[in-house]
């Protein structure tokens, strides 16, 4: 994960200390700090004084008060696995901000019903549930979609050493295509008739979630283009290559930014 998105993760107004991108990365040390304030994400390390910035743009007082308010609800909401209260599944009750960033993702309100994706008002975020094979809800993700929230995702503050999410239907346990987020999964899903989509929810692959892809023949990552999603294909390909088949797809734009002919064309 970079430093800019290692402060975007973080709540407004905190720091924290991470590996200097221009002396300590690769190391054990964190001699540089990250910040989130209402302006902008900062890092400056103390060990040689490297520092840059991101710009959030220019908020109004009214808005950087709406976006602190909604963070510190936001770390309030989210403990237990339990969906928002207040949660819409109803296309015209979502934010225009939800309905873009869905369909941004290639997310049709069709598919937003048959993955029963929602909006939390109250949070202003898109609510991505996820179920296992008996409909019970066993996690959920509730994504950003306004400038200035953080983190981009809330999750549960629980071990999900063994969830993940499917979108499509495997005709046998072929092949596998391992992406990152749970928008990647469906995009992948929807494009493909034959092979199984899985989210891991993250760039880090568990023990559990290892085990459960080793049953595939082949399993093919397809993480993001970023450094972070560079890293996290490559500790999958390696955890991965133990227990069966694996490679990496490495593209500019991440998997859901694709059209179906596309993914059908990169995955052939």
């Amino acid at each position: 994960m970079t430093w800019n998105e290692t402060a975007k993760n973080l709540p407004y107004g905190q720091t924290t200390r991470v590996p200097c991108p221009s002396c300590g990365e690769g190391t054990q040390t964190s001699a540089a700090i990250v910040n989130h304030n209402a302006k902008a994400y900062t890092i400056h390390c103390f060990a040689c004084d490297y520092h840059d910035f991101e710009s959030k743009g220019i908020l109004s007082l009214e808005e950087r008060k709406r976006i602190q308010d909604l963070n510190t609800e936001a770390l309030r909401a989210v403990r237990d696995i339990k969906l928002p209260e207040d949660i819409t599944y109803e296309p015209t009750e979502f934010s225009r901000e939800a309905r873009m960033w869905l369909f941004k993702g290639g997310l049709t309100p069709s598919v937003w019903k048959q993955y029963r994706i929602g909006y939390s008002k109250r949070l202003e975020r898109v609510v991505l549930p996820v179920y296992d094979t008996n409909n019970t809800l066993i996690w959920f993700q509730c994504r950003a979609v306004l400038k200035g929230q953080s983190p981009k995702y809330l999750q549960p503050s629980r071990d999900r050493s063994n969830v993940l999410f499917t979108a499509g239907i495997a005709t046998d346990r072929a092949r596998a295509i391992v992406v990152e987020d749970i928008m990647s999964a469906i995009r992948v899903g929807e494009a493909t008739t034959t092979e199984l989509a899985v989210s891991l929810l993250g760039t880090k692959i568990t023990e559990g979630q290892a085990a459960y892809l080793g049953q595939f023949e082949r399993c093919t990552s397809w993480l993001d283009g970023d450094k972070a999603g560079r890293r996290g294909s490559n500790n999958i390909r390696k955890t991965l290559s133990l227990l069966t088949e694996c490679d990496n797809i490495r593209t500019t734009e991440d998997p859901k930014f694709y059209s179906n002919k596309q993914i059908q064309e990169i995955l052939a």
